[in-house]
């Protein structure tokens, strides 16, 4: 071989390496990774809200990345990953590297657009689907060490499930257990 083709062999050598190198700092906490991977990969997300949801047969049927939420009065959202089941429960998941995307007021507010793009004019409430809110976070917002953090409404007095088929799950990142 020639000194030509070994310094050709080299380079690509180097190039793949420095490709390689670039390929292993990449996580699913980073959001253009995490859209690329999810992008019309159902079984990815299928298999992200089977873990997450502890439902092995959970079946998604959609998967739309960056769907966007108009708010025709103020602010909309943009969702990373927005995903339908096959009973028709709808998933926002926001993947967030940093505490302060993570809020709960955010949360908030994501669950109302999803509910208010939910429900067509004409059609009784009983029709709103069940819906999650779920972030996945890079470090324990709530910082007590564990894997999942639900969010459900109670009535307080009775101390019982308000029950209106509205949750928020909060994923931590940082969690090292099973």
């Amino acid at each position: 071989m020639s000194t030509n083709g070994q310094s050709t062999a080299a380079q690509q050598a180097k190039r793949h390496q420095r490709a390689l190198n670039i390929i292993k700092r990449w996580r699913l906490m980073d959001d253009d990774f995490m859209k690329r991977c999810f992008k019309d990969n159902i079984p990815a997300v299928e298999c992200i809200l089977r873990i997450i949801m502890e439902k092995p047969d959970l079946q998604v049927e959609t998967v739309q990345i960056e769907d966007t939420i108009p708010n025709l009065s103020g602010h909309g959202i943009r969702m990373d990953v927005h995903a339908t089941d096959s009973t028709g429960t709808e998933y926002d998941i926001e993947v967030q590297r940093a505490d302060k995307g993570a809020g709960t007021k955010r949360a908030r507010f994501n669950s109302s657009l999803l509910d208010l793009n939910s429900l067509r004019k004409g059609s009784g409430y009983e029709k709103l689907p069940e819906s999650y809110v779920i972030f996945i976070t890079e470090n324990d917002v709530w910082q007590h060490g564990l894997a999942r953090y639900h969010v459900n409404r109670i009535i307080e007095e009775l101390n019982r499930p308000f029950e209106d088929g509205s949750h928020i799950i909060y994923v931590n990142g940082d969690y090292k257990g099973n």
